[in-house]
This record gives structure tokens, C-alpha cells and sequence, in this order.
């Protein structure tokens, strides 16, 4: 079976899952041919910088507005019609693939390669079997696409739910989202791995996944856990933030009875300036890790994990039986993987402490934070904790990613006559390079226009309550669009487009 594998670096998520399913299909046949390719690079190199370093930008800096800008994407409004035709704009960049790998079936692990092979099937440019893998706990239009042979999902809650978005419940597949089957393997040997690392097995250890964070808060994250009255222990994990670890390895340094063995990077370690006002005391000890492909050894000695709601480390958890307490989901996908699975007791969630939140703890003279409060209970009544083990082993899709390859196995052999062969009409389609920049031209002069500088329309400001805020953001979107049809216009009228 030759399998194409199409996904994109939107988060890491996305990637993960595609290289997850890779491994399943080499080991379950060592004929099989597969290649997973970053889809929105391949069609554009601009195109997939404007929607990876948009994404970086709006989710972390401007958050609410990104989860405006995701919600009015889930609905028919500008955004939806525009992300729609843009990605079918550039379905036919794959056609070339398509010719020279002649796949048996196509997997999308991200909603634009989604759209744009459901493009070319509805185009009858092409019959190969997509599959599509929804990533989160909740789903979004940009995945539900009229040419897509079958979805898999995380939960049989999204199987309604996708069923409601008018997708047929056969074609719907709640066997989970793939990720290696390393994660579900129990550890036998935890006690030793603990000891192994300097660690009391007797003792609880949390596990912060701290790479998504910023600095600023997951420094205060940490400094919460070392306020908390209890004996426990702590791994963080920064990935490659280099940043942020430089900053815990500062923090730690200072205090080295607390620092429980070290680590080699390949980068500079310097002292990070702290925040003036820090009066953080170690009182837990902790190990402090770079980048490693080894979450899944972490994951399995740990009790408890604090992370960010993303979609794949969310499905590690739950393969690894670890109770998750959520912290800041950015606005859109995240709050709704949050709201799943705190609905089904399998995470707890903690949100930034508002001025409310402070000024009401000052008056009750409380001293844990909404951090503290939380792992405390946690760690000190653990019938919540194991509750929560529970509900995680009730969901574990121990198969996933074997039972993906199933479901693709048997989409190719009911394939008869494929079709992947470039007609002289399929060509003429690829001709046009110009478009493609003159679509990204037109679209990044609407964004100069209302980024903020125009005195005819400013941004939202995270200052204005909810609902101002809300408001102001459709209809910052709907002008935005608006405007990106009168620039495709005009340039068309005047023979530039």
C-alpha cells in the first residue's frame, strides 16, 4: 500500500500525529510506501509562513482575537469563505504528487489539506480515499468537507457531533487519535526509573509540560508549586525553548540542593534575567529537561501532568492514564478541548487568577493561589486523582493508530480505478504560478490595511468587556473580507489579477 500523508506546522500536534501513523504503517508491512509531507509548505512557501506565523502570532499574542477568528471560521461568514477558497486555490499544486507517487489512499492530519484533496476529488481530478484525522476533542468546519471518505475521531461524543454537521455516522470512526503505541505501555519498572533519576519513589512527582508557556507564566506556575505545603516532586519539560530553560536553569542553580541530576544541550546555558519582583524559594526538588523523545517515560512515572489543552498531548495523557490539569487553553480549539474533558473528569482546569480573583483571596487572607489551591487538593485528597486515572483508562484507544491503518487498508482495497494521472486540463490548471501570488499579494494588503493603523476601523482591545469585544471582532472580520474581494476586484478590472 502506497500512502500519502499530508499535514502542516500549525502547532505540533499535526506533525506528530502524521509521524505516529507513519511508524504503524512501516512496521504493520515493510511493502508499504509512505511519505508524510508538510502540505502548506509544498504548495507555498509564503502561503504557509503567512498561516504558521499568523497562528504563532494570534494565538499567543493577540489570543482573544484568534479565538474570534476560529470561531467565525466554524460558521459561513467571511473567514469560512475565505479560508475555503484560499486553500482551494492551491488544491491543485498537488496534482504533480499525486501523478509521480500514484498513492493508494491520502491521509490529512490538519483541516487545509483536508480542504484542498477534497477540492480535487470534487473536482474528479482525483478518486484516491482521503482520510481525514480530526486532532482536537471538538470539531471544526474547515475538516467537514463534501469529498472526504472517512473520519477518525477522539471520542463517540464527536460522532454526534460530526453527525450534526450533516457527515454520515458510518463514516465516522471514534478510534482515537493516533500517537505511538509507546504511550500505552505500562511501566513496570517506575520505581526504578524514579531512583534512577534521583527521585523518592514513596513521594508524588507532577510533571509540567512548560514548552508552550510563556516564560512569565510558567515561572509563576512554578513558583506556586514551590509555595504549596506538601512534600512532592517536580520534572519540567521545556522543549526547545531555549528561554525558558535558560531561566529555570538560573532559578534552580541558585538553589542547588533542589536540582536533581543534569543535562547536556546543544546550546549556550547562560543566566536568565528574572523578574525584579521574584521572591521564588525552592522547596521542591526538581529535574529539568531540554527537548527529549522520551515523554513517554515521563509521563508514565509521573501522577499528575500540568500542561496546555493541545490535542496530541492531551491523547498522550490519556494513553498514559495521567490526570491533566489544563492551564490558559488559547481561545478556539483548546477551550474546547478543555471543556470536554473536564465534562468528563479526565482534567481539571486552571485559568490566569483575574483582579476579582485576587482582590476576594486578599479579603478571605487566602494564601494559594488558583494553582496552588488546586494541586494541593490534588495531591493531598487523592480521590479526585484517582477518579480521574479512572475516567482516562475508560477512554484509552489503546489501537489507535493501528486501527487507522485499518480503516485506510480497507478504503484502498475497495479503490478500483484510481485516478492520479495529470489530463492536458490538469496542467493547464498548474500554469498560473502568478495567481497564487497575486492571491497572497491581495490578502496581505487588506491585513497592512487594517492592522490596527487605520484610523477607519482599530483592532479589538483586550480592555473592552466580553461581548464589546466579540462584536467589534466579527465585524472587524467581515470588513477585512469585504475589503479582500474589493482589492481582488479591482486588481481584476484593471487586468493586474
Amino acid at each position: 500500500m502506497r500512502v500519502l500523508i499530508l499535514s502542516a506546522k500549525t502547532g505540533g500536534g499535526h506533525m506528530r500525529a502524521a509521524q505516529a501513523l507513519e511508524e504503524v504503517i512501516k512496521d504493520k508491512d515493510s511493502q508499504n510506501e509512505v511519505i508524510t509531507i508538510d502540505g502548506l509548505e509544498y504548495v507555498n512557501h509564503y502561503f504557509n509562513k503567512a498561516v504558521v506565523e499568523g497562528y504563532k502570532f494570534s494565538a499567543t499574542k493577540l489570543p482573544k482575537m484568534y479565538g474570534i477568528l476560529y470561531r467565525a471560521s466554524n460558521q459561513d461568514s467571511g473567514t469560512y469563505k475565505l479560508v475555503q477558497r484560499t486553500n482551494s486555490h492551491f488544491a491543485k499544486k498537488f496534482v504533480p504528487l499525486l501523478a509521480d507517487f500514484r498513492p493508494d489512499v491520502i491521509v490529512s492530519t490538519h483541516p487545509f489539506m483536508s480542504i484542498m484533496v477534497s477540492r480535487l476529488r470534487e473536482k474528479n481530478i482525483t478518486n484516491i480515499p482521503l482520510i481525514s484525522i480530526i486532532t482536537d476533542f471538538a470539531p471544526h468546519a474547515a475538516y467537514i468537507n463534501p469529498c472526504v471518505s472517512e473520519y477518525i475521531v477522539s471520542s463517540e461524543q464527536m460522532v454526534d457531533a460530526l453527525e450534526e454537521l450533516g457527515v454520515e455516522r458510518s463514516h465516522v470512526h471514534p478510534v482515537g487519535i493516533p500517537i505511538p503505541p509507546i504511550f500505552f505501555e505500562h511501566d513496570e519498572e517506575r520505581d526504578v526509573h524514579l531512583k534512577e533519576m534521583g527521585f523518592d519513589p514513596e513521594k508524588k512527582t507532577v510533571l509540567v509540560m512548560a514548552g508552550s508557556f510563556g516564560v512569565t507564566d510558567i515561572l509563576k506556575i512554578y513558583e506556586n508549586l514551590n509555595d504549596i505545603d506538601l512534600d512532592f516532586q517536580i520534572i519540567v519539560i521545556t522543549g526547545r525553548n531555549q528561554k525558558l530553560f535558560n531561566a529555570f536553569n538560573t532559578i534552580i542553580n541558585n538553589t542547588p540542593e533542589m536540582r536533581v541530576g543534569d543535562i547536556q544541550v546543544n546550546f549556550e546555558v547562560h543566566d536568565e534575567p528574572l523578574r525584579r519582583d521574584s521572591k521564588l524559594r525552592l522547596t521542591k526538588a526538581t529535574k529539568l529537561i531540554y527537548f527529549t523523545d522520551e515523554v513517554h517515560k515521563y509521563m508514565h512515572i509521573a501522577d499528575l501532568i500540568i500542561t496546555k489543552p493541545g490535542g496530541l498531548t492531551v491523547t498522550e495523557s490519556l494513553a498514559s492514564c495521567l490526570p491533566m490539569v489544563l492551564f490558559r487553553g488559547i481561545p478556539g480549539q483548546e477551550t474546547d478541548n478543555t471543556e470536554y474533558l473536564t465534562a468528563n473528569n479526565l482534567a481539571v482546569s486552571i485559568q490566569k487568577e483575574t483582579t476579582e480573583d485576587k482582590l476576594r483571596n486578599m479579603l478571605h487572607e487566602k494564601k494559594k493561589s488558583n494553582v496552588g489551591e488546586t494541586i494541593y487538593n490534588l495531591l493531598k485528597y487523592p480521590e479526585k486523582l484517582r477518579s480521574m486515572k479512572e475516567s482516562c483508562s475508560r477512554l484509552n484507544n489503546k489501537d489507535s493508530a493501528y486501527n487507522v491503518y485499518d480503516i485506510m487498508k480497507r478504503a484502498a482495497d475497495e479503490m478500483t480505478e484510481p485516478k492520479y494521472l495529470m489530463t492536458p486540463d490538469d496542467i493547464e490548471l498548474m500554469t498560473d504560478e502568478a495567481e497564487a501570488e497575486r492571491l497572497i499579494r491581495d490578502f496581505e494588503e487588506v491585513i497592512r490595511k487594517y492592522s490596527g493603523e487605520d484610523e477607519e476601523f482599530a483592532l479589538p482591545d483586550d480592555n473592552d468587556g466580553e461581548y464589546e469585544f466579540e462584536d467589534k471582532g466579527y465585524r472587524f472580520i467581515d470588513m477585512m473580507y469585504q475589503n479582500f474581494k474589493k482589492i481582488r476586484a479591482e486588481h481584476k478590472k484593471t487586468g493586474g489579477g
